[in-house]
């Protein structure tokens, strides 16, 4: 199941890609480039981290010891692991935000709406 998500997610990223790519072709707006990061690189660079972190999360859950940080902090009791997943989940939404919205400034504005006639 997590194998064919992983495949799904893959194309459906490399499909953004070549639209991002092709957009930027036709209008030679750097802004489509930049959206790249956030819509595409971040979240394949996410899914082996994905896969780490789940392994991680695995051996803590039967009780194996994890000595890599940021697993060390659940093992010390620092934080709980409902938290740990929380904090993980809310940094990776923090490095979206930033690079989608430099992504967004980086859009060239200058073009005119149409008219509406």
């Amino acid at each position: 199941m997590i194998g064919v998500l992983g495949a799904t997610t893959f194309v459906i990223y490399f499909a953004v890609a070549v639209l991002l790519v092709w957009k930027y072709r036709g209008t030679r707006d750097a802004g489509f480039l930049w959206l790249g990061l956030p819509l595409v690189l971040l979240p394949l660079v996410a899914l082996p981290l994905a896969l780490w972190l789940q392994a991680g999360v695995d051996r803590l859950a039967l009780g194996q010891q994890v000595n890599t940080f940021p697993f060390t902090l659940v093992e010390q009791g620092r934080l709980t692991m409902g938290s740990f997943l929380t904090l993980l989940n809310l940094v990776e939404h923090v490095v979206w935000g930033i690079l989608s919205l430099i992504a967004v400034l980086a859009l060239n504005g200058s073009r005119k709406a149409p008219d509406k006639h």
